[in-house]
């Protein structure tokens, strides 16, 4: 079996897909902990008034409905983009962790309409 990328040049046993992967990943992780980030999620919540243990409630600003945590996501408004070679990293982390603006809360329906219309444009 054939590989689809080359091997990495400064670790062979993974492809250059594999280690591209691997950093995308971990920058990711890295930006849930970004302080802009959370700060983002305060603006668009209000206290939950609502029946059980929940104390917060966000809006989505694509339906204007009001959403437990953990059925929203805090969206990057301008794309982050692919991350596949050495040219793309500076853009990628700009994007990635950008400033409490460049945030917004949607709905998780709302955000995977976003992300597969960003795809679609990308092909």
């Amino acid at each position: 079996m054939g590989r689809k990328t080359p091997p990495f040049e400064n670790y062979p046993l993974w492809t250059e897909a594999r280690f591209w992967g691997f950093l995308r990943s971990a920058l990711r992780r890295a930006s849930d902990r970004f302080p802009p980030k959370q700060q983002a999620k305060i603006l668009y919540r209000r206290k939950y008034s609502g029946e059980g243990r929940q104390k917060w409630e966000y809006q989505c600003v694509e339906c204007g409905k009001w959403f437990a945590e953990k059925n929203i996501e805090v969206d990057h408004i301008e794309p982050v983009g692919t991350l596949r070679d050495w040219s793309d990293l500076p853009g990628f982390c700009r994007r990635l962790f950008c400033g409490v603006d460049g945030y917004q809360i949607l709905c998780k329906p709302d955000h995977q309409l976003k992300t597969n219309k960003e795809r679609e444009k990308e092909i």
